[in-house]
């Protein structure tokens, strides 16, 4: 039987920016966020394929091959075609930062040598698409990560699909 995937990406940001005009108070609310539901499939808004790795000590250059061998929590492959989440959360605890990117067969927007993105301490990076990104294995299928100095902890998760 294949397995089944039922996931959800929320995220929120709330803000009220206030402050006294005169004898009056002036107040504006600003919400925005994404509350979006993957069903088990390969189209828009579905997924049939989950990795993740909690609390990832970094230490030197490591790198996920997406399109690889990859082993799911319940010790099934995981080859992905499309990536639909990325969540990458850096522990509030860490002393430096959580490096992304920088291999020459980097996934998506991080497809060379040179681009990288920093994540602090406690910093979150969320990436969502609900058609996904293509995976082009052999030369951008690479999510290479880094501590900028020591041995730093992250969180990994990816949503995707097979095809």
């Amino acid at each position: 039987m294949a397995a089944t995937v039922t996931s959800s990406l929320i995220v929120t940001l709330r803000s009220i920016l206030a402050n006294s005009v005169g004898q009056s108070a002036a107040q504006a609310s600003i919400e925005t966020g994404i509350n979006q539901a993957l069903a088990t499939g390969t189209g828009s808004n579905q997924c049939d394929r989950v990795y993740s790795e909690n609390d990832k000590s970094l230490a030197g250059a490591y790198d996920l091959d997406l399109s690889g061998s990859l082993v799911d929590a319940l010790g099934a492959a995981c080859v992905f075609a499309k990536i639909k989440a990325i969540v990458l959360a850096a522990d509030a605890a860490n002393t430096g930062d959580v490096i992304v990117g920088g291999d020459a067969n980097a996934f998506m927007f991080l497809n060379l040598a040179a681009s990288t993105l920093t994540i602090k301490p406690g910093g979150v990076f969320v990436l969502f698409a609900p058609a996904g990104y293509t995976v082009t294995a052999a030369t951008g299928d690479i999510l290479q990560f880094a501590p900028s100095a020591g041995t730093q902890l992250v969180d990994i998760a990816i949503l995707g699909t097979s095809v």
